[in-house]
Formats: C-alpha cells, sequence, structure tokens
C-alpha cells in the first residue's frame, strides 16, 4: 500500500494505491501526522485502491474517529462499489460521507451540503426480489439475453442473483422494472465486483453492477421509489 498528499484549498487528499488490510496501520499514522500539524480537513481517494477488508475498514473507522474528535473532518471520494458494500454491510454507509469526485468533495467543504444529500441518496439501498434482462456489449453477434433476479438496488446500482456472471469491468445492457411504474428500465452497466462463495454464500453467485451513464431522470426515479419504500418500511416497525 502507498499513500500520496496533496493539499487543495487548504484540504489535505490521501490517495491510497493498493490493499487496505491489517497491514496498514501506516493511515492512522499519517492522519495522525496531519492532525498534530493542524490539517484536520481529509479526503480520502480511494480510485486506486486494489480492495478494502474489514481490517482494513477497521483502520478507516479510526482515523475516522480521530479526525472528529479533534473537530475535522473525514470523507471519501471514488469509492469502488464493492467498499460501498462493505461500508453498508456494517452499517457505515450514512455515517461515511462519499462523493463521486474529487470536485464536489472539495466543495462538500464549503457548501451547504446539497451535494452531500445527494450522494447519499445515490447510495442509499434497498433489498427488494426484482426480475433482470442483461446481455454484455460488445459480443460477437448477437448477444445473449440472460435472466437474473436483483437482490438489492440503489441510484448507484444493483446486485444480480445468477449463474450467469461476466468478468469485472464488462459492460452490460439491463432491464428492469419499478415496481408501480408501468415501462420498463433501460440502464447501462459495468460489472464491479462478483460474489464470494465462502463471505457470501446467500448470494452467491452473482455480480454486483454499477451504473453508468445513467440519466438524471433515471437516477431520480430509482431513488424517489427507493426513499418512499425505505420510508415505508421504517414506519411500519
Amino acid at each position: 500500500m502507498a499513500i500520496r498528499i496533496r493539499e487543495i484549498d487548504n484540504i489535505n487528499i490521501m490517495d491510497i494505491d493498493g490493499k487496505i488490510d491489517i497491514n496498514s496501520s501506516d493511515i492512522i499514522e499519517m492522519v495522525g501526522w496531519l492532525i498534530s500539524s493542524g490539517k484536520i480537513n481529509i479526503i480520502v481517494n480511494l480510485e486506486n485502491a486494489d480492495m478494502v477488508d474489514y481490517n482494513g475498514l477497521s483502520i478507516l473507522t479510526i482515523a475516522y474517529k480521530n479526525v472528529l474528535n479533534h473537530k475535522g473532518k473525514f470523507k471519501f471520494v471514488n469509492v469502488p462499489v464493492s467498499v460501498i458494500e462493505l461500508f453498508r454491510a456494517v452499517k457505515l454507509e450514512t455515517v461515511f460521507e462519499v462523493y463521486a469526485d474529487e470536485e464536489a468533495a472539495v466543495n462538500s467543504f464549503s457548501e451547504e451540503g446539497v451535494d452531500k444529500l445527494h450522494l447519499r441518496r445515490r447510495f442509499q439501498r434497498l433489498e427488494i426480489h426484482i426480475s433482470v434482462k442483461y446481455r454484455i456489449v460488445g459480443g460477437q453477434g448477437k448477444p445473449k439475453l440472460f435472466d437474473g433476479s436483483v437482490l438489492n438496488l440503489s441510484a448507484a446500482g444493483l446486485y444480480i442473483y445468477t449463474p450467469y456472471i461476466f468478468p469485472i469491468n464488462s459492460i452490460l445492457d439491463l432491464e428492469f422494472g419499478i415496481p408501480g411504474q408501468t415501462t420498463m428500465l433501460e440502464a447501462a452497466g459495468k460489472v464491479s465486483w462478483l460474489a464470494d462463495k465462502e463471505i457470501q454464500p446467500h448470494a452467491y453467485p452473482g455480480m454486483g453492477i454499477s451504473f453508468i451513464h445513467l440519466t438524471p431522470e433515471k437516477e431520480k426515479a430509482i431513488a424517489e421509489f427507493i426513499d418512499k419504500n425505505i420510508t415505508h418500511r421504517a414506519d411500519s416497525l
């Protein structure tokens, strides 16, 4: 793992390359050094992070708490879908501030938080069971159409439970229906992660898909559907 520090508008950006795991305590030490230097506004860029496991997540959480204890802010940018899923698994997706790009993350330190709300709505995820049809883009001849089941959905992507999986970074055409709407939603997505049989036996085999080039109208429709159903479920408890 390697860490590089950059500074933009008095905000320190930590570019982390490689695996974030039990051997990544340098992150805690680097954050401690920044705090001791009076630099308490930090963005962690995970664009080139190969993997984050539960031990690595514990290290990020310790660093996060250290910054907050010193009245600073600790945010994330360019977070892979697999890591978003890890945040969600341990109930941190509504605690950590996650931004889609560096500009939005930097601007969030001086804005009222509209971008923050938007990103949280994008990554808010609903457990659901709906059918999806998909085919790979760029295959030779007429691509075969596959059927799968969506197990969870957000405005950033979805998880397909299916034996018919494709390699990481494969581009797929997707078609699925949002309950309550009469038309099918068509979207393109990229395979961002594949289920692990030992870690996720309940969802294996399957693949996590991140939407690409999703129109604002489709993103809004998905986010509003999730908002409504999450609120409804919470009210019924």
